[in-house]
């Protein structure tokens, strides 16, 4: 299949969140697959990478119309990067007001319109494309990310311009975060000004475009969405997880599933990993680990002692987080467990940094901290700690589970979204799962689950199946793509039909 990628970021020429890395990693498998992947995206002013690439200027001057008036317009270029075996080909949108004169991808107060312009030109270029015949590239499939790429779908599925273009072309959308619908805050707009999704899209410039909920008309007009994994598409059916698009959701439901991302199990390996100090693979981990769990307790100036249960949590210091959670319980956690030893790596909020410093001061020998962002301390955690303490309010994916699993770090987690569908507790008789877990929003539904995965750590034969377990898993990219190509054909093969009932319905009216 031919596969068309519309973003507002793709690394690793610009990297600002998660959604980069999937624009990465997720096309890359896909070509393994033998798919033909491109990726649309503005070429950014801050964009890296690109200074030794040999772009293609595939369009110059090109008109970007502001409204339905061809006369006033907004003039882009578009440059192509090829890719090869293992790369996705890119296309580059090009316009200095909007994209190469600003110092950062996001956070202005214009970005309605400027991934506005990006779905638009998009659909220009496509245009173009069309009337090239059998010489064009044109693709079996378009798959939008979140609300940046959602005016694409409304555009394509409704305006005039662009209706006929694509009606045999399946337009395809996944949500990374339900929480981001546009360059407005519509959760607590009142519901009488609230957009109801089918109106006609304002202009690019028009202040009222702004107004207009991106990620409301994307999932009301895809013809299939994902969200990042299965159990997150169940949630937000409800009012806790929908970010106030509960109803939209519920009338689109059919049409709505759940992939859950993967990790790139090339740059977490620990059979190759340069920044642990021993490596190991799911046969020989036990002796390995415990030299990475020194190591680690030598890092954080903790007492030394690969018998004591090292549990550890990476991450924002944020409710979302579940932080709250760790600074009611580990008092009472520390007060009965002499022996546990406590690590927490991350940046946020200023009350649990507080919070937890005043722990340390209480507890200097079973407590360290590393209260602010370092891209390479996450896998000697995941290395030589023993749990992974991952109590979430809600997460999406969760992408620090699948990371510490590669590892052999053990997660404790929340039940929810993703972390449900990778994290099974683990079952003593059985033996089989590769982790704990607890459901209610309180500090004793975790204490309880901590004291139960102790019990297991002091019971060596059955902590070290369950580390094996957990380094057995598979999430890698190649895995999720099969499940995307799988969606890709099943929506493919759907939307031909309609076009062939759609056609015979055309013939029997005539």
């Amino acid at each position: 299949m031919k596969i068309l990628f519309l973003c507002a970021e793709a690394a690793p020429y610009i990297t600002v969140g998660g959604l980069s890395q999937v624009m990465y990693f997720l096309p890359k498998s896909l070509k393994k697959l033998d798919h033909d992947v491109r990726i649309f995206t503005p070429l950014f002013g801050s964009s890296e990478g690109l200074e030794d690439k040999k772009l293609k200027l595939i369009f110059e001057q090109l008109p970007v119309p502001v409204a339905d008036n061809p006369n006033e317009s907004l003039v882009c270029n578009i440059k192509y990067l090829a890719g090869d075996s293992k790369t996705a080909g890119m296309y580059f949108l090009e316009n200095r007001e909007y994209y190469e004169l600003r110092a950062n991808v996001f956070g202005y107060a214009d970005d309605h319109t400027r991934f506005a312009l990006m779905c638009k030109a998009c659909l220009e270029w496509l245009l173009i494309e069309k009337e090239k015949g059998e010489k064009a590239w044109w693709p079996d499939i378009i798959h939008c990310h979140d609300w940046h790429a959602s005016y694409f779908i409304d555009l394509a599925k409704n305006n005039n311009r662009y209706k006929k273009l694509l009606e045999k072309t399946p337009i395809l959308l996944t949500v990374h975060n339900f929480k981001y619908q546009g360059n407005w805050d519509f959760k607590f707009t009142d519901k009488n000004n609230q957009d109801n999704g089918f109106s006609k899209l304002n202009s690019l410039i028009s202040p009222d475009l702004q107004k207009q909920n991106a990620l409301k008309r994307g999932l009301l007009f895809a013809d299939a969405i994902t969200t990042v994994s299965p159990t997150h598409a169940i949630e937000i059916l409800t009012p806790e997880y929908a970010e106030g698009l509960d109803e939209t959701i519920s009338q689109v439901r059919g049409k709505l599933s759940g992939i859950l991302n993967g990790i790139n199990i090339e740059e977490f390996n620990p059979e190759t990993d340069p920044l642990i100090k021993k490596r190991f693979s799911n046969k020989n981990f036990i002796n390995s680990r415990l030299v990475n769990k020194k190591e680690l307790q030598r890092e954080f100036s903790l007492p030394i002692d690969p018998n004591k249960p090292l549990l550890a949590f990476v991450g924002r210091l944020t409710t979302q987080k579940g932080i709250n959670l760790l600074v009611e319980t580990l008092p009472h956690l520390f007060e009965e467990r002499l022996d546990v030893q406590f690590i927490a790596l991350g940046e946020g909020d200023e009350q649990f940094k507080n919070a937890l410093t005043k722990l340390k001061e209480k507890y200097p020998d079973q407590i360290s901290l590393h209260l602010s962002s370092d891209f390479q301390l996450p896998r000697k955690i995941f290395a030589g700690a023993d749990i992974i303490l991952v109590p979430s309010s809600f997460e999406p994916g969760g992408l620090v589970s699948l990371e510490a699993q590669r590892y052999g770090a053990v997660p404790l987690v929340r039940k929810t979204g993703g972390l449900i569908d990778s994290v099974k507790d683990f079952n003593s008789l059985t033996k089989q799962g590769n982790g704990f877990s607890f459901k209610q929003k309180n500090s004793w539904a975790i204490y309880g689950t901590i004291i139960q995965a102790l019990t297991i750590y002091q019971q060596k034969p059955l902590w070290q199946q369950l580390v094996k377990n957990c380094l057995n898993q598979n999430f890698s990219w190649d895995k999720v793509a099969i499940e995307y190509d799988d969606w890709y054909r099943r929506n493919l093969k759907k939307k031909n039909n309609i076009s062939k009932i759609s056609l015979i319905f055309k013939k029997f009216i005539k």
